[in-house]
């Protein structure tokens, strides 16, 4: 898994571009501007702080109908910005209250004291503007706060700004090569993660202990290139919930531990499951779930193919579960599109109601997961992509609850 050049440096602009042009010419867009950080980062390859804290309006993404995509952001973030998109996109800046000698300017008398929340939409709407009058905005409208929605109306009118939920659902399905590779690459060292986390807990070890090497593997695997974000949702032993702090209780023989997470390369999660036991002996109950659970997620894998309805295939799994160990099992869905986050997963699902069929160019992560105070929790889930003629792995589960070590 050597990477000889960065994701950054082979990715190419105006493949992403293209496309959104394509779509917004199809929907007659005649721009869009983009608040979220992930989306801010597919359509110009810029991949901005807000990633981590989500807030709206740091950073501003313009794809115009025609010509180069800009960012608007803070001259803080401006030399990152530049670096990452390599000239491809535009990007326009504005001081804050920090003194940056780089961006000195004799006639700036005075810094403002904190952001002015309206500043990047002044500039991104301005952009705009320029371009066409009247023009009909496509916007994230459920992701913009309503302090700040109604200066959208206020600049475009109510009925020229168009909902892009669907448009951006539809937009991202279907990986660029690009992606997929980056998201092959993301799955695998989430995989070499897990592998060595599995074979590094011992008796006694809590889930503060998993956490430390967890996260460690993660910079060990990589050298730290690359990595926007490590995650997990580890539920180890009796502890069935996910927890924010990691707890102290000692794993025991015989307990089973769920590791679920993955590490997020140049923004695209990885998102993977990973069932093992604690010591050499397991209960015969704990034994039988395993192994009902690994036949629905082999059941999936026998019916997953380009074309196959995504509602057959979480069927056909579910009966695996409820005629083996589980006949009451009840779940929502046993998988979800993967894509570039923080937040996942994405839309469409293996789920009871989703008629959408897979397509190759999906990247899915699939999953037959179980919870238990009583008898530990489970998680069978990989990721592949979906291909002309049927779908590449790109990880692979354990087969067995005892690792070698």
């Amino acid at each position: 898994m050597e990477k000889k050049q960065s994701f950054l440096e082979r990715r190419q602009q105006i493949l992403f571009q293209e496309k959104l042009q394509e779509k917004m010419e199809r929907e007659g867009l005649d721009a869009l501007i983009l608040t979220t950080p992930e989306n801010i980062m597919y359509a110009t390859g810029f991949l901005p702080w807000s990633y981590l804290g989500r807030s709206c309006g740091s950073s501003v993404a313009v794809v115009p109908a025609s010509g180069k995509a800009a960012v608007v952001c803070n001259q803080f973030e401006q030399r990152s910005a530049e670096q990452q998109t390599k000239g491809d996109v535009d990007v326009y800046s504005f001081p804050i209250a920090m003194y940056i000698e780089d961006y000195y300017d004799a006639e700036e008398a005075a810094k403002p004291p904190a952001p002015d929340p309206y500043k990047t939409f002044r500039i991104a709407f301005e952009l705009v503007k320029s371009q066409k009058d009247n023009p009909r905005v496509g916007v994230e409208k459920y992701e913009i706060p309503c302090t700040i929605y109604p200066f959208f109306v206020e600049n475009f009118g109510e009925e020229n700004l168009v909902n892009l939920s669907q448009f951006i659902c539809d937009i991202r399905r279907i990986k660029l090569p690009w992606e997929v590779d980056v998201m092959r690459y993301s799955a695998q060292v989430a995989e070499q993660m897990m592998n060595m986390t599995m074979k590094s807990t011992e008796i006694g070890m809590t889930e503060a202990d998993l956490m430390k090497i967890w996260y460690q593997a993660a910079y060990e695997v990589t050298g730290g290139h690359e990595i926007t974000m490590v995650n997990q949702v580890h539920t180890p032993g009796k502890d069935f919930s996910v927890s924010m702090l990691p707890r102290e209780t000692p794993l025991a023989e015989g307990d089973i531990v769920r590791l679920d997470g993955g590490v997020s390369i140049y923004g695209y999660l990885s998102d993977l499951g990973r069932t093992y036991a604690v010591g050499a002996t397991v209960s015969q109950r704990k034994q039988e779930l395993f192994d009902t659970l690994l036949a629905a997620y082999d059941k999936l894998l026998e019916v997953i193919a380009p074309g196959v309805k995504m509602c057959d295939a979480f069927h056909a799994a579910m009966d695996v579960c409820r005629n083996g160990a589980i006949p009451n099992f009840v779940r929502g869905h046993f998988g979800h599109s993967l894509s570039i986050g923080p937040t996942a997963p994405d839309n469409p699902k293996i789920a009871p109601g989703c008629k959408e069929v897979f397509e190759p160019g999906m990247v899915l992560s699939f999953e037959v997961p179980y919870y238990s105070s009583e008898n530990g929790s489970y998680g069978f889930e990989d990721t592949m992509v979906i291909t002309e003629n049927g779908y590449e792995l790109f990880t692979h589960i354990n087969r067995s609850l005892f690792v070698p070590k």
